[in-house]
């Protein structure tokens, strides 16, 4: 029987990548010291760009150009460990730019465009909010990369190769302005980067909007379906108890 429950929870769409994404963020890397740390991000993050491929439900197109996509960019980021230098770090962020935006867009589509009241959908309204905090997070790490001290950061002594406290600090700023919080520790100093982060801020605020209509509107339409089935079959039951 228990068996039996723990793979029904891990049957389905975005389960595996809402784990990983999870283990993501709770395990970001704080110190660039550590070697194994950042191995095991690095495994976490390959196993989560896997899991955003073969966990999610995308249009065979998009799970075509997601897969094409994946395998540079799981050599670049481990490049950037093993090898760091500009281009393997400005070719890596871009690709996990380019990979996120469109996977993040596509599970967006299934779970917002073509909602329906199910675990899996609400596993992957979850996953699609994590996969835009990590978008955001490295547009802000290439755009301090591509413009020093666009943001004033907690700590300015980072290696910036390094998947450490820079990228950390990025992920922290990223999901607090996803959810509008705004504690005023690091903040935007440059047009560029105020620009992103307001971005975030508004796709923060429509997307639980958007996101609680869509379902709202769903579940009633359900609901009334729900409903119109069983006065049908109550008409139906009366109408066999006349004959």
């Amino acid at each position: 029987m228990i068996i039996q429950k723990i793979r029904h929870a891990f049957s389905g769409y975005y389960n595996f990548l809402l784990l990983f994404l999870t283990l993501l963020f709770i395990f970001r890397p704080h110190s660039q010291n550590s070697t194994a740390v950042l191995a095991i991000w690095q495994s976490l993050l390959s196993l989560a760009l896997l899991s955003a491929i073969f966990n999610a439900h995308h249009l065979r197109a998009v799970k075509i150009t997601i897969t094409a996509l994946a395998i540079p960019t799981i050599i670049f980021c481990w490049l950037t460990l093993l090898h760091p230098s500009t281009f393997v770090f400005l070719t890596n962020t871009c690709l996990l730019i380019l990979f996120l935006g469109i996977c993040s867009t596509s599970i967006i589509y299934d779970v917002v465009v073509r909602a329906r009241i199910t675990l899996e959908t609400l596993r992957g309204v979850v996953c699609a909010y994590f996969m835009v905090g990590f978008l955001f997070a490295y547009i802000y790490y290439l755009t301090e990369f591509l413009a020093p001290e666009s943001f004033y950061l907690l700590h300015r002594e980072i290696g910036i190769f390094s998947y450490a406290e820079f990228l950390s600090e990025f992920l922290y700023f990223s999901f607090v302005t996803l959810l509008t919080v705004g504690f005023g520790d690091i903040t935007p100093t440059q047009n560029p980067a105020q620009t992103a982060v307001v971005i975030e801020g508004i796709i923060g605020q429509f997307y639980v909007a958007i996101l609680v209509a869509r379902i709202v509107a769903v579940y009633a339409l359900s609901s009334n379906k729900r409903l119109i089935r069983t006065i049908e079959a109550d008409i139906g039951a009366k109408k066999k108890l006349k004959k």
